[in-house]
C-alpha cells in the first residue's frame, strides 16, 4: 500500500541522522539550514518510508531536492504526481534540483528530465596551509545588496536569494566604485557552511580575485564550522584547479537537471 504525507519535525530530524553530508549536501540544506522553509513529502509504502521529495519555493525556479532511501520499492509516478497536486505547481513547469547518478536513471526512466544534465561537483576543504592570506575582497555592506544582486543576475547566477545577501556575509572588489567580483554563501551556519555565488566580471578574469574572495571566504567560514563546501560545475576546470590548489578535495559527482511534474 502506497501513501505519502508531509514530513513532521520528529520525522525531519531522524532523517537528517542518517544523511551523508559530503555525499547529500543539497538535502542535507533542507534538512538544515531549509527545514523551516521548505515541504518534505515522504512516500511510505506499506508503512516504510521509501523516498522523499523536497520543496523550496525561494529561488527564482521551483527548487526541489530528492532522497531515495529503497530505489527497489519507490513508486516515482506517485510520489511526482502527489507534490503536484499538493503544492499546486503545473507539470509543464521547469523545476530543478541535483540528482546522483542512480536517481538521475530513475528520473529519466520516467522521461521526466529536460534538457542535458551538467556534471556538477561537491568539494570540501582540506587543507588549511594552502589559503591565501588575503584580505583583499571588503565585505559587502547593506546599502549595495541591490547593487549586488544586480551584478550577480547579469552574471548569470540564479542560485541565491536576496535573504543570504543580507543575511550572510559577502565579499567583493570594487574598481572605479564598482564590482568586478563578488562572493558569498548559499549558507553560513554552525551546521553549514557552503560557499557560493564566486562571480568576476570577464574583463577582470585571469587577475585571480576568485582566488583571493574564496581564501577569505573559507576562512571566515571555518570561524563558525570546522567543515566549509563549495560546488561547482565539472566543465569549469579552470575553476576546480582553483579551488584544488586552495586545498579542496572533490567528494561527490552528481548532476545538475532541469525536470516536469508533468509523467
Amino acid at each position: 500500500m502506497i501513501s505519502h504525507h508531509i514530513l513532521t519535525l520528529e520525522e525531519i530530524n531522524k532523517l537528517t541522522e542518517q544523511i551523508n553530508r559530503d555525499q547529500q549536501l543539497l538535502f542535507y540544506s533542507y534538512l538544515t539550514q531549509r527545514k523551516e522553509t521548505a515541504i518534505f513529502i515522504g512516500q511510505y509504502i506499506d508503512g516504510h518510508l521509501t523516498a522523499v521529495l523536497a520543496y523550496f519555493s525561494g529561488l527564482s525556479f521551483p527548487a526541489f531536492s530528492f532522497h531515495c532511501i529503497d530505489r527497489n520499492d519507490v513508486d516515482l509516478p506517485s510520489l511526482i504526481k502527489f507534490t503536484r497536486e499538493y503544492i499546486q505547481l503545473k507539470d509543464s513547469i521547469t523545476c530543478g534540483t541535483i540528482l546522483s547518478n542512480r536517481d538521475l536513471e530513475l528520473f529519466q526512466s520516467h522521461s521526466l528530465i529536460t534538457g542535458t544534465p551538467q556534471s556538477f561537483l561537491t568539494m570540501k576543504h582540506v587543507d588549511q596551509m594552502k589559503l591565501l592570506d588575503s584580505d583583499m575582497g571588503e565585505v559587502v555592506g547593506r546599502n549595495d545588496v541591490l547593487e549586488v544582486m544586480d551584478f550577480l543576475q547579469n552574471g548569470d547566477m540564479r542560485f541565491f536569494t536576496r535573504e543570504e545577501l543580507e543575511q550572510y556575509p559577502y565579499i567583493g572588489v570594487k574598481v572605479d566604485n564598482q564590482y568586478v567580483a563578488v562572493g558569498g554563501y548559499h549558507f553560513y551556519g554552525s551546521l553549514l557552511v557552503e560557499i557560493g555565488n564566486i562571480y568576476t566580471r570577464p574583463d577582470y578574469r585571469g587577475k585571480g580575485l576568485a582566488k583571493h574572495l574564496t581564501s577569505q571566504l573559507t576562512s571566515l567560514g571555518k570561524e563558525l564550522s570546522t567543515d566549509v563546501h563549495l560546488g561547482v560545475l565539472a566543465q569549469n576546470l579552470a575553476a576546480v584547479h582553483v579551488y584544488e590548489r586552495l586545498g579542496y578535495e572533490i567528494m561527490a559527482e552528481q548532476k545538475i537537471v532541469d525536470f516536469k511534474l508533468g509523467m
